[in-house]
């Protein structure tokens, strides 16, 4: 058959990997699930050789779907889970410690420790990144410390570090090459987000051996060759992106102002940037760098919140919906939320933390407002508002860290396919809101960036390609019918996050 291009989006509760044509439309796919591990209270492992053999055996379902051999591969993209990390000795490739997820929040005390000290701002203004357990160097020194030899050995080399992208390259490479790409390299808080290099100031605080990290190549490249022995043939692996940033890419976010919104069990907004790291975030917003095309870099700002689609599950878990039922925003429900116990029932659901910009560890959910007249669906229409204003909230924090204004957002993930949700996001951001029709955003990102590390085609044929949207959102609240909405909840929120850190202290 014609020439097509291999992506595989490797994630924290699966592999997938997706077969494209010439015309970036998914031939088949096919996926296996990746186990997780909760070996102590904070801690979140994977076994490194199971994401191999889960992407080796989607890759080869896939293209037996297809009707394609490794012949007809002009590219393979590889979209990785992005903090994730492998340590693995480099003469056997066999792990010395299972993958470290980036859930994993082992190293906090160690963060904490940081912070304490006076290292917070100088991290942030090298790595653009939180002082956070999230992200790789704290919970690889942890590694380093604990596991026996291994920190002489990294210093020898005999040890190497990579992020899922990285490991995944030099197990497909049959162990010929170490490299990861800047998008992954910027989420460990090692390398310096202006540069685009490891840094050695963030190696010495956090005592890892440069002799460990992966060579820095471009996003899209051709970067490394799939070694027949594992994989069955040879092809150019011509790309290496982190899981949202290849999804910033697949929604066609190209230009500085363009945004997407993930709405899975969390929501990941990322905005584009422009060619340089922004310099006034807010605190709690994240910059990072989102591809490299030759040497030409795109930088994001991101903004998270930990509850978005879990809050359904919630909602059912309480009997408050029924199995199948999804919650639901009426018309002017927004109009008529006052957020206070004066007006109709409301609900802060920090079921797992605040995100962007607070970054509380609420771990809780706190509901109000409620009568006698209350229905499951009020209290349920009310955890929904709760989570489309996390969602402005965010939104309004990587706004402010723009040199322009923030012009689209666009928008995937199951939660995205209820339209009352939508509805409220544009009506409480003012944004305009495009859905997207292809169900694989990060395949097809990093299937569109191996395009063109393997010179299928070029930026201007790229942007050729066909890219449809189901769905168009336009903001219908008044703006001062938005502005009180917004000020109550944020004197709502304000209360709630007093309270908790009132009861943690006493």
């Amino acid at each position: 058959m014609d020439d097509v291009i291999l992506a595989v989006d490797q994630g924290s509760s699966s592999s997938r990997a997706v077969v494209l044509d010439a015309a970036l439309t998914p031939v088949a796919e096919a996926s296996r699930p990746v186990a997780s591990g909760f070996p102590a209270p904070g801690r979140v492992e994977h076994d490194a050789g199971e994401i191999t053999e889960s992407v080796l055996a989607c890759i080869s379902e896939a293209l037996a779907r297809a009707g394609a051999g490794w012949p007809d591969v002009a590219g393979v993209g590889l979209a990785a889970q992005t903090e994730t990390f492998v340590v693995w000795d480099a003469r056997t490739g066999e792990p010395v410690y299972p993958a470290i997820s980036w859930r994993d929040t082992r190293a906090g005390d160690a963060c904490a420790g940081l912070r304490a000290a006076g290292h917070e701002a100088e991290v942030r203004s090298r790595t653009g990144l939180p002082l956070e357990p999230a992200f790789s160097a704290s919970k690889l020194r942890w590694l380093l410390d604990e596991v026996p030899g291994a920190r002489r050995a990294a210093a020898s080399g005999r040890l190497l570090f990579g992020d899922v992208g990285c490991w995944l390259t030099w197990q497909l490479s049959g162990g010929a090459v170490h490299v990861t790409d800047p998008s992954l390299a910027c989420r460990t808080m090692l390398f310096d987000l202006a540069a685009r290099t490891w840094d050695q100031a963030m190696l010495d605080l956090f005592a890892i051996p440069g002799e460990m990290l992966p060579a820095v190549g471009a996003t899209a490249g051709r970067l490394a060759v799939t070694d027949a022995a594992v994989c069955g043939g040879r092809a150019t692996i011509s790309a290496i992106a982190g899981d949202q940033q290849a999804a910033l890419f697949g929604q066609r976010c190209w230009t500085e102002g363009l945004a997407k919104l993930t709405l899975g069990t969390g929501a990941f907004l990322w905005c584009n940037a422009g060619p340089t790291p922004p310099t006034a975030v807010q605190a709690g917003v994240v910059s990072t760098c989102a591809w490299q095309i030759g040497q030409a870099a795109t930088y994001a700002l991101e903004g998270f919140v930990p509850n978005a689609g879990a809050v359904t599950t919630w909602l059912r878990q309480l009997g408050v919906l029924g199995t199948g039922q999804w919650p639901r925003i009426r018309p002017g429900a927004l109009a008529a939320w006052a957020g206070d116990r004066s007006g109709p029932p409301w609900c802060v659901p920090a079921l797992f933390g605040l995100g962007t910009p607070a970054w509380t560890p609420l771990a809780t959910a706190e509901i109000g407002g409620l009568t006698a007249d209350s229905t499951g669906q009020d209290i349920a229409e009310a955890a929904l508002i709760g989570v489309v204003q996390q969602i402005a909230d965010a939104v309004d924090a990587v706004r402010s860290g723009l040199a322009g204004p923030l012009d689209l957002l666009r928008v995937d993930g199951g939660l995205g396919r209820n339209d009352s949700v939508l509805a409220a996001i544009a009506d409480l951001t003012g944004l305009t809101l495009q859905r997207s029709t292809a169900a694989e955003v990060t395949a097809l990102g990093v299937g569109a960036l191996a395009g063109l590390g393997a010179g299928q085609w070029d930026q201007p044929a790229l942007a050729g390609l066909p890219f449809e949207t189901d769905r168009t959102v336009r903001p219908e609240l008044p703006p001062a019918a938005r502005e009180a909405a917004r000020s109550a909840w944020r004197g709502l929120l304000a209360d709630v996050v007093r309270r908790a850190r009132e009861g943690s202290a006493s």
